[in-house]
């Protein structure tokens, strides 16, 4: 949280069980999120099966969702590889129209996120670059609005059997990249799956 996030952002935290229909959310500063009385919590939870989830964007202070109209600054360029990961970081590596990813997040085995850290994006431009990016990569289409959570790092991924262990690789964390580092924005074309 202190390496993607600013001290005074404001965070979502969603919890979901796929034993229970239990779900919970929070909505708050980062330091609040990071203290040890908030973290103990979230280990209990997670140890219940209960999955941890974090915005990949900010919430605007004492907004208490997070909705659309909720979301305080766009603080990443977000792909979710829900199948074949390596592939997917392979055709990222690969473009030349694409800076290097800040960090990727491997949620289960061959299941990544792939961040980049950004200013100058609003809430529009970011979901039109996600979804030229997510058709092109052949990334979730689905994961693309800019109120889009992500599995919290350091907690286990409960959805399959098999816990998973969530990490995250950090890569070029210092660098916050604008919509000029990115390709533009085609005109919308409909997304196929064919």
């Amino acid at each position: 949280l202190r390496t993607v996030f600013e001290p005074n952002d404001w965070v979502a935290v969603f919890l979901k069980s796929y034993d229970r229909t239990g779900v919970a959310q929070r909505v708050g500063p980062v330091p609040w999120v990071q203290s040890e009385r908030f973290q103990r919590w979230l280990r209990a939870m997670n140890a219940r099966k209960y999955n941890v989830f974090v915005s990949v964007n900010t919430i605007a202070p004492g907004r208490r969702s997070r909705t659309r109209d909720a979301i305080g600054a766009v603080r990443h360029v977000f792909l979710d590889a829900d199948n074949d990961g390596t592939s997917v970081l392979s055709r990222v590596n690969e473009r030349r129209d694409l800076p290097s990813p800040s960090y990727v997040l491997h949620s289960s085995p061959n299941r990544v996120h792939v961040f980049w850290r950004v200013k100058g994006f609003d809430r529009e431009s970011v979901e039109r670059l996600q979804k030229q990016l997510a058709r092109e990569l052949r990334t979730d289409p689905a994961a693309t609005p800019v109120t889009q959570n992500t599995r919290l790092p350091g907690f286990f991924n409960h959805k399959r059997a098999e816990p998973h262990l969530v990490t995250i690789e950090f890569l070029n964390v210092d660098v916050i990249y604008g919509p000029e580092n990115f390709p533009p924005v085609k005109e919308a074309v409909a997304w196929s799956q064919s």
